[in-house]
């Protein structure tokens, strides 16, 4: 993994070997990842399918699935839409919400409630998503995420963000509110970030904080006692019958 910093100060650079650091990077006010770092494009990836497949032509897409359709004054809301396909040909995902509303007066805007996605990646085995609502402009491309929003993959990476706008066009993401992101030996949190060329690079902004785990701190202490629920010793091989 290569990291890159910029500050007032001179930048660092953490190299694959950079476990003689168990915190490092605190409070830098810039700090850049390559996608190989953190795969934050899953992001990206899912959120496409939500804005693009699911949301552009409701009703009129393959494999989408829709509950009751209710009317309320000049709102359409469809319940429980499910989008199930493949991304690429070869990669299946299942995008599902609690609802979508359309306003007939503004039709190019679509909102969404509980949000949740599973998509396959190409490098990243599976991702997951998962947002508390959306608003999606199909005119502009646009989708803004809102409470919880969340990107899990299978090999243990974790993005936690409150909000996140994501721009189709541009390919890119954006948010203005605390982040936090894990991944194997690390946690980075900031104020903000934003994601660009298709989530080839990623910006922590503002308050940046990065620690890494040392080898050491991974490992268990051999010296320490068993984690168990009684200090009494186990039996030997001799005991056992």
């Amino acid at each position: 993994m290569s990291v890159g910093v910029s500050s007032n100060q001179a930048g660092r650079r953490v190299s694959r070997g950079a476990d003689a650091y168990a915190a490092a990077l605190r409070h830098s006010r810039r700090v850049r990842f390559l996608r190989r770092a953190i795969p934050i494009g899953s992001l990206l990836a899912i959120a496409t399918l939500v804005g693009v497949s699911m949301l552009a032509s409701l009703g009129t897409i393959g494999g989408l699935t829709l509950g009751p359709v209710s009317l309320s004054g000049t709102k359409i809301t469809m319940s429980a839409p499910k989008l199930r396909g493949f991304r690429e040909g070869t990669q299946p995902y299942e995008l599902t919400a609690a609802a979508a509303t359309q306003d007939t007066r503004k039709p190019n805007l679509i909102e969404l409630s509980d949000i949740d996605g599973h998509v396959t990646l190409k490098d990243q085995g599976q991702a997951h998503l998962s947002a508390d609502s959306g608003l999606y402009d199909s005119q502009k491309e646009q989708l803004q995420l809102n409470g919880n929003v969340r990107v899990t993959t299978e090999r243990g990476y974790d993005a936690r963000l409150k909000s996140a706008f994501v721009d189709f066009k541009a390919g890119t993401v954006t948010s203005k509110q605390p982040v936090e992101v894990a991944f194997t030996g690390a946690t980075i949190t900031a104020d903000a970030l934003d994601v660009t060329d298709n989530g080839q690079h990623i910006t922590f902004t503002g308050r940046v904080q990065a620690v890494i785990e040392t080898k050491a701190d991974r490992q268990p202490d051999a010296t320490a006692p068993p984690a168990t629920g009684s200090t009494e010793p186990g039996p030997t091989r001799e005991d056992r019958p």
